[in-house]
């Protein structure tokens, strides 16, 4: 039985062939969409919900008012985080980042330039991202701890390990690999190659820390 309609079926796409291409090629065109089309919105309703504590994690924004026209964005000041977190008991975490940032990666005679954010404490325990080698409560100890990438760490070391090499930063200071992390997947709001920790001891740090005019800062709870 199932031949016989086989059979009729050709035989009618073979009668009609420009008919019957145009319509395969029509039923492809429109399944290749929709597939293309289900792909994006699921990679969409996906984002940053990778992260364990997704639902309670917020940006803080802030509408401003300049000359009467308010405007949202989310640059914050630095002592925000640290501020939230004393006076709001509801606010388990608060993590204070630079926006993503270019900076230079040297070990030995390899220079690698890469993208990278600066955080403050907690900013692994608010983001749960997949840890390779170390662990997110000891990732960051100190200012002169970085967090790579498997791939940067790749590119960096190549099947060395890792873990407790010294690369500099910038040609400024020695920063010791204390973790890897999976490749950020496409579908995140962050995207790096690298993390560190802030130096609150510097100079410019010490003074933004009482700075509440500067705004160049992303701020979660």
């Amino acid at each position: 039985m199932i031949r016989n309609y086989i059979k009729i079926a050709w035989r009618n796409l073979s009668r009609n062939k420009g008919f019957s291409l145009t319509n395969l090629l029509g039923l492809t065109i429109g399944i290749t969409c929709t597939l293309l089309i289900a792909l994006w919105v699921q990679d969409e309703l996906t984002y940053d919900k990778f992260h364990s504590n997704y639902k309670d994690i917020y940006r803080v924004m802030a509408n401003r008012d300049f000359n009467n026209q308010v405007f949202t964005d989310q640059n914050m000041v630095l002592p925000l985080a640290k501020t939230i977190q004393e006076k709001l008991p509801q606010v388990k975490n608060a993590v204070v980042t630079t926006h993503r940032q270019p900076h230079i990666l040297t070990y030995g005679d390899l220079k690698l330039k890469k993208e990278g954010y600066t955080v403050s404490e907690h900013f692994f325990d608010m983001f749960t991202w997949k840890f390779v080698t170390g662990n997110p409560a000891s990732a960051l100890p100190d200012a002169y701890s970085i967090v790579l990438t498997e791939s940067t760490a790749t590119a960096l070391f190549g099947k060395d390990d890792p873990i407790n090499k010294i690369i500099k930063v910038d040609n400024e200071y020695d920063a010791k690999v204390t973790a890897i992390v999976k490749d950020i997947p496409g579908n995140s709001s962050f995207q790096f190659d690298f993390v560190n920790s802030f130096n609150y001891s510097g100079n410019y740090l010490s003074k933004a820390m009482t700075n509440w005019q500067n705004s160049s800062w992303d701020v979660f709870v």
